[in-house]
């Protein structure tokens, strides 16, 4: 008997050391964050960290994201390719002190990059814009706190959130974002978002919208006030003009009228390029479901009223900016045409005027058509008006919108 035991002792423990040697982490950690690894994460974010970066051959290729998938996988794919510990605050729990990390050993008979694929879609499948603020703080705003690799997040109202790739001399960043439908090819624009989208409901520290960075894993679950970083000197910024006077704060070099004009333009054009994709998609889904209603997940991924209020503000903006600077002669005969042109609402065929885009109806719209339709609000953000109320070209709503719901 006692033989027995001692058999079936050492077999128990050689089970046991098998199991334990055989588990393994998302990741092994060989790194520590410090002023050095910080330094060389916003190289990285800055070099690679692109609109194509979801296509490219890499663990996460061909992953479908949205906003804060984006904003999740910037941060946790470099540590995992670097050898650096990653955590999130368990937001399947209350309990202050869980965290999901590389620790997990879910995936530990699979390949590497299997491994991190897989712990980065947990990451997607639990956390969200709502769980962003457990997981970062505000930070103050400088060239020294605010960077590549540190995010800006709106309120609950309009849950979105963008991620920084860079800021140039002037204080502009370089936003990437993923947004509803999820896709992999990531949308870009280089101005800030507005004012009143971030902070729908006033510049108010706790309402967490606004400018952020990532916490260490030591960090988690505490007190936002108690992490190392933290600020509230951006809630102090005056509402009137706040990002103009952000990027005051972020710029080295002052930049010009031209510069502002010529960057507002371009944005607009990104705008309205973005939102065809955006519209036959929905139109698409609408005509295949016949009379029948969309349902909540797919209202969702399909309505525009964020992405059209964000239209109109890029629109108001680059009219406010060229009418600031009427005065002056600081813009070229040629920019001061095209913008012109788009305040005065008109349509061109001149290869020198801004862009303008053809819908699949075969209806071409200008750029100042557009800007025409948008500041009157006659474009239609509910995705059970046709192709022609969408684009405000035909008084709406439909007859389905009426009859279904609005989520």
């Amino acid at each position: 008997m006692s033989n027995l035991f001692k058999s079936l002792s050492i077999v128990l423990l050689s089970l046991l050391v098998w199991t334990s040697s055989s588990l393994g982490a998302v990741w092994e950690v060989t790194n520590q964050w410090d002023e050095s690894w910080e330094a060389r994460y916003q190289d990285w974010v800055a070099r690679e960290w692109d609109s194509d970066f979801f296509l490219k051959q890499n663990p996460m290729q061909g992953s479908l994201v949205d906003c804060a998938d984006v904003v999740y996988t910037m941060r946790a794919y470099f540590a995992a390719t670097h050898g650096l510990p990653f955590a999130i605050k368990d937001p399947t729990t209350r309990a202050s002190d869980k965290i999901i990390s590389h620790e997990m050993t879910r995936w530990d008979s699979k390949p590497q990059d299997v491994r991190i694929r897989s712990f980065i879609k947990l990451l997607f499948s639990v956390g969200s814009t709502a769980t962003l603020p457990n997981d970062s703080y505000p930070t103050a705003i400088s060239r020294a706190t605010l960077h590549a690799g540190s995010f800006i997040l709106t309120d609950r109202a309009n849950h979105h959130s963008w991620t920084i790739r860079s800021f140039t001399r002037t204080g502009i960043p370089h936003l990437l974002y993923g947004s509803r439908p999820a896709r992999s090819k990531l949308f870009e624009r280089k101005d800030y978002p507005s004012t009143s989208f971030v902070f729908p409901n006033g510049i108010r520290p706790e309402t967490n919208a606004g400018f952020r960075n990532f916490r260490h894993i030591a960090d988690l679950g505490k007190p936002v006030h108690e992490v190392p970083g933290y600020s509230l000197e951006q809630y102090s910024i005056p509402s009137r003009n706040y990002m103009r006077q952000v990027q005051k704060k972020m710029q080295e070099i002052e930049e010009t009228h031209e510069q502002r004009v010529s960057r507002l333009l371009a944005d607009s054009c990104k705008g309205l390029e973005e939102r065809v994709d955006i519209i036959e998609a929905g139109v698409r889904r609408n005509t295949e479901l016949g009379s029948t209603c969309m349902n909540a997940t797919e209202y969702d991924d399909h309505s525009t009223p964020s992405r059209d209020s964000r239209l109109k503000s890029a629109f108001e903006d680059l009219a406010a900016s060229f009418k600031e600077g009427s005065n002056e002669r600081g813009l070229s005969r040629k920019l001061e045409a095209q913008v012109k042109s788009v305040v005065n609402g008109r349509g061109s065929q001149n290869a020198d005027m801004p862009c303008s885009v053809t819908l699949s109806n075969g209806k071409s719209l200008s750029l100042g058509e557009v800007y025409k339709l948008s500041v009157s609000d006659k474009l239609s953000s509910n995705p059970h008006d046709t192709m022609e109320m969408r684009w405000g070209l035909q008084g709406g709503p439909s007859a389905k919108a009426k009859s279904c719901p609005v989520y």
